[in-house]
């Protein structure tokens, strides 16, 4: 029996762990705590008959006062939590609520070091889950959890090599392993480093490195066997190893170690589409939509960053309207070979001229992110999308590649020959922006916002400080005196006024109005970035630094929203790939040549 039907049996107990509020001026106190956070999910998550909503959806969630958000959530039980930081101790409070009247179950203070940070967690978990006990049948729990002792260092090696494992580019790959390996150099039996790796070697498959295949593949088996030899209950590093042997044609273990990493954790979302993207290949199609069903379950916020999934497993259960539909959510980037599914699903429908279309759309990114020249470049198009897709009986991938092949001149019908000739461009042009992407031309009144993403788009991968993007320069000599007390105040509500004004204007598509605002916000934040420094103890505002940050940032993604109403492709694009905060940059999975 499919395990998400063996499961809906029983009911699932659903709890959300709210992003612990951190009050201290250490950003690495902040950050240790978000990986934390992150960190509790996966671990709760390791236990059958809980479902963890995932953090991507809670991440956002100032506190249980956001009750619409909440809502949304639709769990059982909330874990809340504050910390703070004084000098050498970290005074932690958290909170098990229930949802539906808002009590509380369990609530406990403690005082801990950084170093004693990781047998805490094992603490909380377990009380927790002490109490949830008489509310989860017993029996469902497959095993018990059991963190590894670690030290801090290493633990925090693993955390940044994941988050900049995230990123889903090989650069970004190459830097995580830096981390990774730097973790295992302390500690060389952490077994989550070897998962790390593993990972690291798994992105390259999809689409990038094809001169390095068998590298790739071979890394990625490799540091999954040895983190299991470490750690058998490493369901991620387990997971890998099914997909490995997937592609080495070992099905019946692939298949194996695909529900054995299932069974150990059905509610990291991550690790879901993962698995359900392998079962999909051996011939489970039906059950890798109802996985991608339960994932949206779990991350009803972010439920749009998996609908590339959810198209490629509709088209292979022979749905191609719905897959055709979310294909058009989806930004076509988002794999080399996603426009050929695409293709695939109008060729069913016989609608030929949106075959061609897409058809021509993979061609043009396998020659941007794969082609060698070895080959010419259909054949080697075609021999790769099979290779990369290693299907056990096949699938509507198939009867696409005959029908390109069939054709006598390989190529598109001249109606639709030029349908790919646009290249992209983000161009200024007085007070408007020509901006064109996959053949789809826009054109936008300026805000400051773009002149960011141009800079961004100018240098791929470049990391653009805020002040560079601000054109703002650090004066600590005026930053306790500038500003007093009540206009510090008043320019705090109205920035944040006018924030919500310009947001409410755009989704009303108020251009006049939007206009003014941004006019108005802009020359407020012009005024604060010359008055505000670094110095002295009682800052009115903030830095320099921060209100540039705050300010680029705000504006790049007011700038990516406004763009999205008009091009939700290249708004997607770009929300994906443009990185803000202190450093900024343009990090696209897969290469793209703009004119500017």
């Amino acid at each position: 029996m499919p395990f998400f039907k063996m499961l809906a049996k029983t009911k699932n107990i659903t709890i959300a762990v709210l992003p612990f509020q951190v009050i201290s001026d250490e950003a690495r106190i902040k950050n240790l705590f978000r990986g934390f956070t992150e960190d509790l999910i996966n671990n709760f998550s390791k236990f059958i008959g809980l479902s963890v909503i995932s953090h991507i959806s809670t991440f956002h969630i100032k506190d249980i006062s956001e009750k619409d958000k909440i809502n949304q959530l639709r769990a059982d039980f909330l874990i809340t939590g504050s910390v703070r930081h004084l000098n050498e101790t970290l005074r932690i409070s958290i909170q098990l609520i229930k949802t539906e009247d808002k009590s509380v179950i369990f609530a406990g203070q403690h005082n801990e070091t950084l170093n004693s940070l990781l047998e805490f967690q094992d603490s909380i978990i377990n009380q927790i889950v002490s109490v949830l006990q008489e509310k989860i049948n017993v029996n469902l729990l497959s095993h018990s959890y059991k963190k590894e002792s670690v030290q801090l260092a290493v633990y925090e090696n693993y955390l940044i090599g994941m988050s900049i494992l995230k990123q889903g580019t090989s650069d970004s790959d190459n830097r995580a392993r830096a981390y990774f390996n730097a973790a295992l150099k302390i500690n060389p039996h952490y077994s989550l480093a070897y998962t790390g790796l593993s990972l690291s070697y798994f992105n390259f498959w999809s689409c990038l490195m094809w001169d390095r295949w068998d590298v790739s593949k071979k890394g990625a088996h490799k540091y999954a066997l040895k983190a299991l030899e470490i750690n058998p209950e490493d369901y991620i590093a387990l997971g890998v190893l099914g997909r490995s042997y997937v592609y080495m044609g070992e099905f019946e273990k692939a298949e194996h170690c695909l529900r054995k990493s299932l069974k150990m954790n059905s509610n990291d979302t991550s690790h879901l589409l993962r698995v359900s993207y392998s079962l999909m290949y051996l011939g489970y199609s039906q059950e890798a939509v109802e996985i991608y069903l339960e994932a949206i379950r779990l991350n009803p916020f972010h439920k749009e960053s998996y609908f590339g999934y959810g198209s490629n497993y509709y088209l292979q259960v022979s749905d191609f309207k719905t897959s055709i539909e979310l294909s058009k959510k989806t930004d076509l980037n988002i794999w080399t070979d996603f426009p050929a599914w695409v293709a695939a699903a109008y060729l069913q429908l016989n609608d030929f001229e949106n075959l061609w279309k897409y058809w021509n759309i993979y061609i043009e990114q396998f020659k941007s992110a794969i082609y060698s020249g070895k080959k010419p470049l259909q054949e080697d198009a075609l021999e790769w999308l099979l290779i990369v897709n290693p299907f056990k009986d096949g699938s509507y991938l198939n009867p696409l590649c005959e029908y390109i092949k069939t054709e006598k001149t390989l190529s598109v019908p001249e109606n639709i020959s030029n349908i790919t000739n646009i290249p992209n461009s983000f161009i200024p042009n007085g007070e408007f922006w020509e901006i064109v992407y996959q053949n789809t031309t826009i054109t936008l009144k300026h805000v400051k916002g773009f002149n960011d993403i141009h800079k961004l788009l100018a240098e791929p991968t470049k990391l653009f400080h805020c002040l560079d993007l601000m054109e703002a320069a650090i004066d600590e000599s005026n930053s306790t005196k500038t500003i007093d007390a009540k206009a510090k105040s008043q320019y705090l509500n109205k920035i944040k006024e006018l924030q919500a004004e310009i947001d409410e204007a755009e989704e009303l598509n108020q251009i006049e109005k939007i206009n003014g605002l941004r006019e108005e916000y802009e020359h407020i934040l012009d005024h604060l970035s010359k008055s505000l420094g670094l110095s002295g103890k009682t800052r009115k505002v903030g830095s320099t630094i921060e209100k540039a940050r705050s300010a680029v940032t705000w504006r790049i993604r007011s700038a990516i929203k406004k763009i999205e109403v008009s091009h939700p492709q290249l708004g997607k694009h770009l929300s994906k790939s443009v990185t803000t905060g202190t450093f900024c940059a343009y990090n696209p999975e897969i290469k793209n040549d703009w004119q500017l």
